[in-house]
């Protein structure tokens, strides 16, 4: 049985939403998703493997007011979560992060005397990842990197630090990353930047939760008055989300709405935005509970992220897993990381452009509500059999006993 100890920022439903609550700007929520749904599944494999937490959580400084956070451990669904202690004041909070995991990471991996002991760390946690990482070392365990996003690729680290700081941060990451032990990547493209060695690593590109099998898309229960189309996620320029709002102002349909959710540079020009067309309304960043439940009555979920940023050879969007599993169908553009069994199942934009965008807008809210649905339901069925987190837990696993 293989012993995993999962290091990230990954807490709880209940404690994210309390921290989402009282904090200043709200914490992003697709990483946390992403490794709760992984860390579930491998939970689900009590005859394969044994897992444990341990997390850092999603709070700064700058973000939140409270300064000693020191919460109790919690089990739902038979995952324990383990949090690490650390008074959040500049400096002082990284430095006992830092410190703690290093001594947590040791002695647990010390404590397991077999060969079967791994510790997964989402390396773009450098705090916790770093301290794990030594660790490891010095205790002869295998470090596992889940690498969900490369480091100066990222987006939305623009404008949260300055130059000099991202550029120390990037480059620690980066050195770090290439001495992990395996690797847990999105993309085919990720590997020859992240793993030079050429060490063993699986492709991941995403995981849709298998509880959303019991969740019902029902064509009775859509919008009614209304078609309506939803973004949710980064309001970047870079995300083709000007693009995408410029094509929708074309459209003529007056049955058509367009909801956009989050944060990101393009928020302050949603008021004029919304001044010049009633149909489009803009959401703001609400939990992800709410924006899952608003998927389900929606016509049509939209990614318009380009396929000619550098960035995006190295992505898979965990936002087209959440669209896929909840039965509406969606448009996406024909990515580099994303592979050709998707295509069947997705609508595409042929055309990156504002004009071309509106074409392929218009032709799909040409067809019949039956048509999309059943389109919808389709992809649901792809990834709910092919891609779950129970199934993709299970791949992991199995490739970590192949390459013990």
């Amino acid at each position: 049985m293989i012993k995993i100890l999962y290091v990230s920022a990954l807490c709880s439903e209940k404690v994210l939403d309390n921290i989402y609550e009282t904090s200043i700007n709200k914490p992003e929520q697709a990483a946390q998703k992403f490794h709760r749904l992984l860390a579930k599944g491998f939970a689900l494999q009590q005859q394969n493997c044994c897992i444990e937490t341990l997390s850092t959580l999603p709070v700064v400084p700058a973000n939140h007011k409270r300064k000693i956070w020191n919460l109790p451990s919690e089990t739902i669904n038979k995952l324990k979560f383990r949090y690490i202690p650390f008074i959040n004041l500049p400096y002082i909070k990284n430095s006992g992060i830092f410190c703690y995991t290093f001594i947590k990471v040791f002695l647990w991996t010390l404590s397991i005397r077999k060969k079967n002991k791994v510790v997964i760390c989402d390396v773009l946690n450098l705090t916790v990842s770093l301290a794990s990482f030594w660790a490891a070392r010095l205790t002869g365990a295998t470090c596992v990197a889940i690498v969900t996003d490369l480091p100066g690729l990222m987006v939305t680290t623009g404008g949260k630090k300055d130059n000099t700081t991202r550029s120390l941060y990037h480059t620690m990451v980066s050195t770090m990353m290439q001495g992990f032990d395996r690797y847990i990547l999105l993309t085919e493209q990720m590997n020859e930047i992240v793993n030079p060695k050429n060490k063993p690593y699986i492709i991941m590109e995403g995981l849709v939760d298998l509880e959303m099998e019991a969740s019902s898309n029902i064509l009775d229960k859509k919008n009614t008055n209304k078609k309506v189309l939803i973004y949710a996620g980064g309001l970047y320029a870079k995300y083709g989300i000007k693009d995408l709002i410029e094509a929708f102002m074309l459209l003529e349909n007056v049955d058509v709405e367009l909801h956009l959710y989050g944060s990101g540079e393009m928020v302050t020009e949603m008021d004029a935005y919304m001044r010049k067309d009633q149909r489009i309304h803009f959401k703001g960043m609400v939990p992800n509970k709410i924006v899952v439940k608003d998927q389900l009555a929606a016509t049509l979920l939209i990614n318009p992220r380009p396929t000619n940023e550098e960035f995006t050879k190295f992505s898979f969007p965990s936002k087209n897993m959440e669209y896929m599993v909840s039965g509406t169908p969606m448009i996406t553009t024909k990515l580099p990381g994303m592979p050709k069994e998707y295509y069947p199942y997705v609508y595409l934009f042929e055309e990156e452009n504002v004009e071309g965008m509106k074409n392929t807008l218009q032709k799909i809210l040409s067809k019949s509500k039956e048509d999309l649905h059943q389109f919808g339901l389709e992809a649901k069925k792809f990834v709910l059999t092919n891609k779950n987190n129970q199934i993709q837990a299970q791949r992991i696993l199995q490739f970590l006993k192949e390459n013990a």
